[in-house]
């Protein structure tokens, strides 16, 4: 276990040293995804987000969710919406926008009308601010019933920085993988732990960017 720790920390070092002065600048990337996954099945709601709950706890700097009481399910399913709460003509908006922040970057999910919505955070100093929302939009009528589970996710992933910073960022990546990667995951595995609770199949209806390990099930 020590030698392999050692040879990690060794190839973490080598990576970090190749880097030139230039990458010592810091930098960010931002990318928003959103899926729309589709599970056909009459098992009780309960079921499938004491499911979900339980896969993402482990991805979580910080989980918060509600259950929100359905007073008729209807007969197609809810979708999430974009807002963003700072507003494009508010003050602090325009303070943003003379800083350089995207107001993409602000923009949240609302949920209206899901019976489960999932806020969750994940905060790696110097690698990975992510914030994510999930919703369960239950829906019934003559056809088929069931639910479908959206995500949205806003993650920054950040580069460059002192020895320390890139140093750290490369044994993380060895260990959980890139920020997209990790968060691939955390959707993949929330999807099939829904599955196996409930019997469904899970179908991705939609979602940009493709999500590797979903996309055989449209």
């Amino acid at each position: 276990m020590k030698n392999s720790l050692k040879a990690l920390a060794l190839a973490a070092v080598v990576g970090v040293g190749m880097a030139s002065a230039a990458e010592a600048q810091n930098r960010s990337r931002s990318y928003q995804a959103y899926a729309v996954i589709d599970l056909q099945t009459d098992a009780p709601k309960a079921r499938l987000i004491d499911a979900a709950e339980r896969a993402l706890s482990g991805y979580a700097s910080d989980l918060n969710t509600s259950r929100p009481i359905a007073v008729q399910t209807p007969e197609r399913p809810g979708r999430f919406k974009l807002e963003n709460p700072l507003g494009e003509n508010s003050r602090l908006g325009a303070l943003a926008a003379l800083g350089g922040v995207s107001a993409q970057s602000f923009m949240i999910a609302t949920c209206d009308g899901a019976v489960w919505v999932a806020n969750l955070t994940r905060s790696i100093s110097g690698s990975q601010q992510m914030r994510a929302t999930l919703c369960l939009f239950p829906y019934a009528n003559d056809q088929r019933q069931g639910y479908h589970l959206n995500l949205f996710v806003n993650d920054t992933a950040e580069s460059g920085g002192g020895l320390s910073q890139r140093f750290g960022r490369a044994v993380a990546g060895r260990l959980v993988g890139t920020p997209q990667e990790f968060t691939e995951r955390m959707l993949k595995d929330t999807v099939f732990a829904m599955e196996g609770a409930s019997g469904a199949s899970a179908v991705l209806i939609e979602g940009e960017p493709e999500i590797p390990g979903l996309a055989w099930k449209r």
